[in-house]
């Protein structure tokens, strides 16, 4: 009988000690995956439910992945869904909810290690969709005068200040902790007080009318010798928040002029007081009602708010992110809830002047903030625009102890 050409090759390779194992013992199981990160979302209007986009790194000897997705950060009640690929778009979710995923790869029956949690609040409105102003706004904590004292010279930090605000193409810059930074090229300054100064592209934004001098003069309290709030009838001032951690604390404002267009917007800067006990916690909410309640005073014309600066608190420090609530309901969001672009939002906004970036996994742990009406303005995008090298590291010299975060507006 004839033998077929394939037996011919099995029994040679018999023969020669070469036979092949089977099939079953070439699936692998699949490595861990590595961190989750949200690269887009969006707001389906018809619908009124929302969309995320996640993508990870690739799982070793994975075919095929799992996503799970709870409203529970304990992952109770997860939804599962299968995609081959290592990124992935979970439609129809609930818009301004809190959700939480984790991945893990599948080689037929085995399964890799899930990924460590995260999480990513959808967004809460779709924000307005007619008459759209872009603005790209950063908030910048440049620590000039505390780093420089503390032995980061400011001379060589200064340029690489300079250089983030360059690059970012910002139209308006917040910066806290300048007390030594008198300029910025390409910008003029609305307003300063207090280490915290307001900068504006003047080709393309000027300030309201009539304006105030640079530097705000207001009464002066003589039991903290602070100096009290300035006339909120003013397009520009400082508002007096408190006197918290031995020192006097405030947050600035502006009314900003399009040119092009005569459209105003106010910008307010903000640096509350850093710490986690309950005295600081306690002052932070205190500082942020104080800046609310007068900028309710000083925005007589109801125009849209921006928020921007230090706030010292994240989501991931519960219970000490006590500007939130105040924020909220006052119908102020963290523009990171609603971008339909992120970028680099594991990065923490606080780097400690280090060349590894400091990664927080959860919810991103930036202390840099910028907050929107969501009914009034549209988020399209958020960076954290830390200086980042090919090698994955900090570009030296580090511009400061903070990064700046970039944020992508249209106004409404």
């Amino acid at each position: 009988m004839r033998r077929s050409l394939a037996a011919v090759i099995v029994g040679f390779l018999v023969i020669a000690g070469l036979q092949a194992a089977p099939a079953s013992a070439a699936a692998k199981t699949p490595t861990k995956v590595g961190l989750v990160s949200f690269v887009k979302a969006d707001y389906v209007l018809k619908t009124n439910r929302t969309t995320l986009s996640l993508d990870w790194p690739d799982a070793r000897h994975a075919r095929k992945y799992e996503i799970f997705v709870s409203k529970s950060r304990s992952m109770k009640k997860a939804k599962v869904y299968v995609q081959k690929s290592s990124k992935t778009k979970i439609t129809k979710l609930t818009r301004g909810t809190t959700y939480y995923f984790q991945v893990r790869g599948v080689n037929g029956k085995k399964h890799g290690a899930k990924s460590a949690v995260v999480a990513r609040t959808t967004i809460l409105r779709n924000g307005p969709t007619e008459n759209l102003l872009p603005v790209r706004i950063m908030t910048y904590n440049v620590c000039s005068r505390v780093c420089d004292d503390n032995g980061q010279p400011w001379t060589p930090r200064q340029a690489a200040v300079w250089e983030r605000a360059a690059a970012s193409g910002a139209d308006v810059i917040a910066t806290q902790e300048g007390d030594n930074l008198a300029e910025i090229p390409g910008y003029t300054r609305a307003i300063y007080f207090s280490a915290k100064a307001i900068w504006y592209n003047a080709a393309r934004f000027t300030v309201a009318a009539p304006t105030t001098p640079v530097t705000p003069t207001g009464p002066v309290d003589p039991a903290t010798k602070c100096r009290v709030s300035s006339d909120v009838t003013q397009p520009t001032g400082n508002i007096y928040l408190g006197h918290h951690a031995g020192g006097c604390r405030y947050a600035v404002w502006a009314e900003l002029v399009d040119r092009a267009t005569g459209r105003s917007f106010m910008m307010v800067d903000v640096h509350t007081v850093s710490g986690k006990t309950k005295t600081t916690t306690d002052n932070r909410r205190t500082e942020i009602n104080q800046v609310l309640a007068t900028m309710k005073i000083v925005n007589t014309k109801r125009l849209p708010l921006i928020y921007a600066g230090d706030f010292n608190s994240h989501r991931e420090s519960k219970p000490s992110d006590s500007v939130r609530p105040p924020l909220q309901a006052t119908k102020h969001y963290d523009a990171f809830d609603l971008a339909r672009k992120v970028s680099g939002q594991h990065q923490s906004s606080y780097n400690g002047f280090k060349t590894d970036p400091v990664i927080s996994v959860l919810y991103g742990n930036h202390i840099d903030k910028v907050w929107v009406d969501p009914w009034k303005v549209r988020v399209d995008g958020w960076y954290n625009f830390a200086n980042m090298g090919a090698d994955g590291k900090l570009v030296q010299p580090i511009g400061s102890d903070h990064s700046p975060i970039v944020v992508d507006l249209r106004i409404g």
